[in-house]
């Protein structure tokens, strides 16, 4: 599907522990439709290059995003008050794959890397999901409520400090479940343990890549990933052939 520009007007924006936000937004029109892991494209306040932040959830006229700052595009971003205007090009990139028939399946995630992943549990009520989820603290992990929980058939929480949930990393949990499909997005040490995990079980597994982007449409090359297929390795764009890739797939 071909991206749009959408008009969008913050609801509300909500900060949790010392950098993470949840924005909700209403948008002026329809909104296209928009696959798990898929990302939007937006506008920032005096910033010539927009910022990609990936769709945590959304309904036809309502859009809400999870996310870090992590430099002055996303510290400008997440100033803005409720009623600000911005817009976004949505949707952009290749979400993650369902697989008609698999439904036993995991969502593994850290951080912001868990918000790609709720539109999978989310959208496609008839997966049985099982989230792992990590979160350096309480304080971060609420950014998320009790969304997965509604979603998910079992969610657990892992924290660095065991304020919420069990003390430890998401990954470390992975022995205890036995998934068709692993749905991961996180630190580069959490896609590796679970690429290792997938091939030690057979486990089919897709990964979203968390990558540094420029223009966000293919252009610039900024966002390559380096990925082995075929026995062949090659620079993929994370934006325009991702951020989605098997995970067998990518170089870690």
């Amino acid at each position: 599907m071909q991206a749009v520009k959408s008009n969008l007007i913050i609801s509300s924006i909500e900060k949790f522990g010392a950098n993470l936000y949840r924005v909700e937004c209403r948008s002026e029109t329809e909104l296209p439709k928009i696959n798990a892991g898929q990302f939007a494209h937006l506008q920032v306040p005096n910033k010539d290059l927009r910022r990609p932040i990936c769709v945590y959830d959304n309904t036809k006229d309502t859009i809400s995003f999870i996310m870090a700052n992590v430099g002055d595009g996303t510290a400008a971003f997440t100033a803005q008050k409720k009623g600000a205007r911005f817009d976004a090009l949505l949707p952009l990139g290749n979400g993650f794959p369902i697989l008609p028939d698999k439904t036993n399946i995991a969502l593994l995630g850290g951080g912001t890397g868990c918000a790609p992943l709720f539109k999978i549990a989310a959208d496609n009520p008839s997966l049985n999901c099982t989230a792992l989820l990590g979160f350096p603290d309480s304080a971060v992990r609420d950014a998320y409520r009790d969304d997965f929980d509604r979603v998910c058939r079992n969610v657990c929480y892992c924290t660095d400090d065991g304020s919420v949930g069990y003390r430890g990393y998401p990954t470390e949990l992975l022995t205890e479940i036995a998934p068709e499909v692993l749905y991961v997005c996180g630190a580069r040490g959490m896609m590796k343990t679970a690429q290792q995990y997938c091939k030690k079980l057979g486990v089919i597994g897709f990964a979203s890549v968390e990558q540094r982007m420029g223009c966000g449409v293919g252009a610039c090359l900024v966002c390559a990933v380096r990925i082995c297929r075929d026995g062949e390795e090659k620079m993929l764009r994370a934006c325009a052939d991702g951020p989605v890739f098997p995970l067998e797939e990518i170089v870690l």
